[in-house]
């Protein structure tokens, strides 16, 4: 799925990081910001939970869950801005579907999509190729639970042994669907869940106390046309070491 902040693209590289430590030991695995469900979908594993506190998007991953719930091929302009502007006029995941699928970016409601193939003439139908991008991943959905909530919430008690991946909202880049989000909480949570299970974090950067285990120099193309220009970033994950 579509969605600011994706790791699909780098999941090459992460994934068997992340898969390396899960062992026969390992009770689950857990994303607390699971967005796209871009990583969680390509991890071996028998238990693995999903959550983030974004309920369009739950609901949509579960709804996608269901081979018997049907997705349309595509979503006109007309349809995404009546949606926009009467939301609560239409199921939690047929929001999530139409601010994901057709969100300039991926960014949630972030403008209707356009774009052009590569001939320069032909229009492309954004929508309608995320939708099949959703329906591709549909079968690697099939066995995770997913649940709308707050990483504060989650029960500290009840999780321990589990190799747990965080994709937060980057510091000082563009928001999600959320604002003000608690870094400071949010250091002190992966330190506090480190002591019984491991933590891997994705982010530019980390306090000291956090290690760098692994980094990747990713081009990042924004704008389009003669507005477009390029803004490196280094990709890196992290393990809190103490």
């Amino acid at each position: 799925m579509v969605y600011v902040g994706s790791k699909n693209r780098l999941s090459k590289e992460l994934a068997p990081i992340i898969q390396s430590y899960i062992t026969a030991d390992t009770k689950g695995y857990l994303e607390p910001f699971v967005g796209g469900a871009n990583m969680i979908d390509k991890i071996e594993f028998e238990y693995k939970y999903g959550f983030d506190i974004h309920e369009p998007l739950i609901e949509l991953l579960k709804y996608v869950q269901n081979p018997n719930n049907k997705l349309p091929k595509t979503i006109s302009e007309d349809e995404y801005n009546k949606v926009k502007e009467n939301r609560e006029c239409y199921p939690l995941w047929y929001q999530g579907l139409v601010g994901f699928s057709c969100g300039f970016g991926g960014k949630y409601f972030g403008g209707y999509a356009r774009g052009m193939k590569s001939d320069g003439i032909t229009h492309r139908d954004i929508p309608n190729e995320r939708i099949r991008n959703i329906e591709k991943q549909r079968p690697n959905l099939k066995n995770i639970k997913f649940q709308c909530r707050n990483f504060l919430d989650l029960p500290k008690e009840k999780i321990k042994g589990y190799v747990i991946y965080c994709d937060p909202p980057y510091r000082n880049t563009t928001k999600y669907a959320t604002e003000n989000f608690p870094y400071e909480e949010f250091y002190q949570w992966c330190k506090d869940m480190s002591k019984d299970n491991i933590v891997l974090i994705s982010e530019y950067d980390m306090p000291d106390e956090f290690e760098c285990i692994w980094e990747q120099e990713v081009k990042n193309s924004l704008g389009s046309g003669v507005n477009k220009t390029n803004n490196n970033r280094v990709e890196k994950l992290f393990k809190y070491v103490g």
